[in-house]
């Protein structure tokens, strides 16, 4: 029985190796690959390796290599056929009955291909001849140079000119119908060219064969941005852009960003600070996800900072939320409004769009925060009812992960954070009868003290301790449960200080796990960077020596939260005698 190419390619593809091997062998991490002990031969150190990227395994010790059915036909002792069935029924696929038309078929859209890669080539050609001076000239203002060009195949498409070109090749009107590649006028029934002045952009398969076009109007014409229509060869939800080229850049060791524009994949791609991808113009889909992750386990989501990219990012992370299991999710970048990464590399260079990234928040930070805000917690006229459908919300989108282990885990995160929560306003409330009233919580579940005392300049040595408290928390993050009730109820003397510490305290309930490199970029990036400079200056290293500016490995979290505790006990103390809130502490 045969089975169409096309058939077994998207088979492949929907197949996740290390799932299929991982239940026969146990898999580990190693070199950007998974490794284990080969299923084929005694070994005792480790030398099969499965490429999930690329589909395969190698065995370096015996030599047997092949891909998710061949692995079954070596392991299981199935034949081909069963094979196939076993993985369609996994992957939720029908097996097509055989018949002389599927040969037709699959004849037919390796001849599309065919069409499709030719016409690749035209477009190409034009971009370098005098018809294409404008969609040069574009390009060139991008910053793009002639190696990312070639290697991104782009192309300019003129008025007229390929569908003569392609018949003159032989190829049926139908099928360059087919292929996306003319239209039929309703008019007169004539073909013409689907894309006409625009820039374009191949789209590639796995192989790094071209399937379709993307297109962008040099002038007014719209959409600004076309696709070609699904045929054949090619189904928008189940491609990425950009495919091959985060294949080759991934092997350097370099983080995955999906995008949303053809523009974003190339200009980032071209600046070397990460792999990138992007969907064809519509929200991320499972299959589209799936495949993301057969490249990379933690790939960063990086969506424009406008409306539009905010609501497709929220949309992504529900979205994604159910498939999460070990080893595989997803980090979320925030960019400035109104800016897209190649935005970014222009304003700011390498170094700003890798700040941004390494500043990325987990999948779990990013839909706490945006529900925060959504439930409108950081209003202090908010009714407790919108806290507690907040809580609510976060729980039931975490009880839609379907991995078992994977959903008790995030449940688990979720309760910490509620507990946190209600800590800091229990030490709100507790400073006064009337604090409560006069405050309210803040972005994140902070508190906000409201006019619980006059603020005033305080003496030199305690600003220095106000300034240790925050570098110290600064420094490590992981110490704010601890003390999260006396930060809460406690007012720093020093406007610019208490504004700091709220903000910290904020970020900290909204996103425990950060480290301190993602606290100072947050806390720069909201217009703290002096504040934090002087955190670090020359009054705390004459407070707590000249190692703890360097990040000496003398300083440890079990120094820092003795030092922390001594401090905020002197200073509660100095706070019960000024008539503040008392502490809560144990």
């Amino acid at each position: 029985m045969a089975v169409a190419p096309e058939f077994i390619e998207e088979l492949r593809a929907r197949t996740t190796l290390s799932d299929l091997v991982g239940k026969r062998v146990k898999l580990v991490p190693k070199g950007g690959r998974l490794a284990g002990l080969c299923p084929f031969h005694s070994e005792k150190t480790p030398s099969f390796y499965v490429n999930d990227s690329e589909g395969f395994y190698h065995c370096f010790g015996c030599g047997v290599s092949g891909d998710a059915i061949s692995f079954l036909r070596e392991s299981d002792g199935m034949d081909f056929m069963e094979a196939v069935r076993y993985l369609a029924d996994v992957a939720g696929m029908a097996v097509p009955n055989s018949a002389p038309q599927d040969s037709e078929k699959a004849e037919q859209r390796k001849q599309a291909i065919d069409a499709l890669e030719f016409a690749a080539q035209f477009y190409q050609k034009n971009l370098d001849s005098p018809v294409g001076n404008a969609a040069s000239e574009y390009i060139r203002s991008r910053g793009l140079d002639a190696h990312i060009i070639s290697q991104f195949m782009l192309g300019y498409a003129p008025r007229s000119g390929l569908y003569p070109s392609l018949q003159q090749r032989q190829f049926p009107k139908e099928l360059i119908v087919q292929a996306g590649l003319a239209g039929v006028s309703e008019r007169d029934g004539q073909p013409y060219d689907y894309f006409r002045d625009r820039l374009m952009f191949p789209i590639q398969n796995r192989q790094g064969r071209v399937i379709a076009f993307g297109a962008r109007a040099l002038g007014d014409a719209q959409p600004k941005y076309l696709n070609s229509p699904e045929g054949p060869t090619f189904s928008k939800k189940a491609v990425l852009y950009g495919w091959t080229q985060a294949r080759a850049l991934l092997r350097q060791g370099l983080p995955l960003l999906v995008v949303e524009g053809y523009m974003d994949v190339i200009a980032v791609s071209a600046s070397g600070v990460a792999a990138t991808l992007a969907p064809l113009g519509t929200a991320l889909t499972e299959q589209q996800i799936q495949l993301v992750w057969k490249l990379h386990p933690e790939p960063i989501l990086c969506f424009d900072g406008d409306a539009a990219g905010q609501k497709a990012a929220s949309r992504a992370i529900e979205r994604i939320l159910p498939l999460l299991e070990p080893g595989r999710t997803v980090r979320i970048a925030s960019l400035p409004a109104g800016q897209d990464p190649d935005d970014i590399l222009k304003s700011e260079g390498e170094e700003g769009l890798r700040r941004i990234l390494t500043a990325a928040s987990g999948i779990l930070d990013t839909l706490w925060q945006r529900k925060f805000s959504e439930y409108r917690l950081e209003d202090a006229r908010t009714q407790p009812g919108a806290r507690a459908a907040f809580w609510a919300d976060m729980r039931q989108l975490v009880k839609s992960i379907s991995h078992n282990q994977t959903r008790t885990a995030y449940l688990d995160d979720v309760e910490y954070r509620i507990g946190a929560m209600r800590a800091a306003l229990k030490g709100a409330r507790g400073g006064d009868s009337g604090s409560y009233a006069s405050g309210g919580y803040a972005s994140g579940g902070g508190y906000q003290a409201g006019q619980m005392v006059r603020t005033r300049r305080p003496k030199t040595g305690v600003r220095v301790q106000y300034q240790a408290v925050l570098a110290l928390l600064v420094r490590f993050p992981e110490l704010f449960s601890d003390f999260a009730e006396e930060l809460a109820m406690m007012q720093f003397e020093d406007n610019e200080l208490e504004i700091t510490k709220k903000q910290i305290i904020d970020l900290l309930i909204a996103t425990p796990d950060l480290d301190e490199a993602a606290v100072r970029y947050h806390l720069e990036y909201s217009g703290s960077n002096t504040v934090v400079e002087d955190l670090f200056g020359s009054d705390m290293t004459a407070r707590l020596d000249a190692s703890f500016k360097q990040g000496s490995t003398g300083w440890t979290a079990a120094r820092a939260k003795e030092i922390l505790s001594e401090i905020l006990d002197r200073l509660l103390h100095k706070t019960r005698r000024t008539g503040q809130a008392p502490s809560n502490r144990s």
